[in-house]
């Protein structure tokens, strides 16, 4: 049996960011081959972990499934909503994809923190942020890049001539490197960010320079992640009331501009799927309901309310406490996945894979650089202890 370890994880890795930077260029004319070397990659992966299951290497791993576990309950609430409302509203293609689009960061993650036991995960955020960075100068042209562009940037109307959906990466790499210390490749990863100009990532961007230091590399306390989760799972009530005839009177009075303007069509959008009769239960039907209705935008741009209509609110209250739980153990990880369900919002992020698969990287390598502070700790106290000890019995 060939020695197979965590280089091995790293070149299947290298592959598979080379594919999803292949199709992101061309435009996911071809989007399958993307995915499909996605799951190439995870079945390669998947080699080294039955190579040590079954016992060709004798080492004893203690496998760390607190992730996929965690996404792994919500895929299991999903799937048996869908197979209930089957009679109802029949098979559905879209919620396979979803299905899919939710358990394979998790999985992948779940291959590389038990294969790679380095003391960080810099290797595979460095890939995510050259291949992006690369993606953005070729896909936008170098002759994009120039003072006029520059100086039509526009934060009131949310306006870049580089706006794109690569915020999320740049946004989860400026926050991962910022928090690792790792000036260079953060600036390098924020002032990309900040050409995308998307509003929230810019504030996420903010938020961790200026307050950063007070996080630590530990869990946050409990009655923090319990207001985290029970406004979450409340949250649609607020949706709601926004989303409501009375307040979008208040507010076009109020800043003489639409609410549905402002909101950039989602408060039309938000309001045509909640004022349907018909039953939505089922991942994927919204979706399906608006290319039907051939809206302008085919995907609810709000994931929140998405879920409790798709999946009822226990569907919702299962998928925010799993992933408060993921982001719980590390309090830079635990701002992080509330950022990203502030996003979800306003836009909709569940089927973005690959940033997902960014955010479980960030979050466990901020916990393993908790556990490498901790080790080296111990090791320094062990180190006093020993000196102290030579000292007492040299006297």
């Amino acid at each position: 049996m060939l020695k197979l370890d965590y280089k091995f994880v790293k070149i299947t890795y290298a592959l598979f960011v080379f594919s999803w930077f292949m199709g992101d260029m061309t435009y996911n004319v071809h989007d399958d081959y993307k995915y499909g070397f996605w799951i190439l990659s995870f079945l390669f992966g998947l080699m080294p972990v039955i190579y040590y299951a079954l016992g060709y290497k004798n080492e004893k791993i203690v496998w760390d499934s607190y992730l996929l576990r965690q996404v792994g309950l919500v895929i299991v609430v999903f799937a048996t909503v869908c197979i209930c409302v089957y009679p109802i509203n029949g098979h559905n293609l879209l919620m396979w994809k979803d299905l899919y689009y939710i358990i394979m960061p998790a999985l992948y993650i779940y291959i590389i923190i038990n294969l790679d036991q380095s003391d960080n995960l810099d290797y595979y955020m460095n890939a995510a942020l050259l291949a992006y960075v690369a993606y953005f100068i070729l896909g936008f042209g170098i002759q994009s890049f120039t003072l006029a562009n520059l100086m039509s940037l526009n934060f009131a109307d949310s306006y870049s001539p580089w706006e794109s959906g690569m915020a999320d990466v740049f946004g989860v790499a400026f926050f991962y490197f910022w928090c690792r210390g790792k000036k260079k490749r953060a600036v390098i990863a924020g002032f990309f960010n900040f050409l995308t100009f998307k509003r929230l990532h810019l504030f996420l961007m903010a938020f961790i320079v200026v307050f950063g230091r007070f996080l630590k590399n530990k869990p946050v306390p409990r009655a923090v992640e319990y207001i985290a989760k029970v406004a979450l799972i409340l949250s649609p009530m607020l949706i709601t009331a926004i989303c409501s005839d009375s307040f979008a009177n208040w507010f076009e009075a109020t800043f003489d501009q639409s609410l549905n303007s402002f909101t950039t069509g989602r408060f039309n959008q938000i309001n045509l799927i909640m004022d349907q009769d018909q039953c939505l239960l089922g991942l994927g039907m919204t979706h399906k309901l608006l290319m039907e209705l051939d809206f302008a935008v085919h995907r609810l741009h709000c994931d929140i309310i998405r879920f409790q209509i798709e999946t009822t609110t226990i569907g919702l209250a299962v998928f925010v406490n799993s992933y408060i739980n993921i982001g719980k153990r590390n309090q830079k990880g635990f701002v992080l996945m509330v950022f990203f369900f502030i996003v979800m919002f306003s836009s909709t992020c569940i089927e973005n894979t690959y940033y997902w698969f960014l955010i479980f990287l960030c979050i466990e390598g901020l916990i393993r650089e908790g556990r490498t502070e901790e080790r080296k700790k111990q090791e320094e106290l062990k180190k006093e202890e020993k000196l102290l000890n030579g000292q007492s019995i040299a006297e």
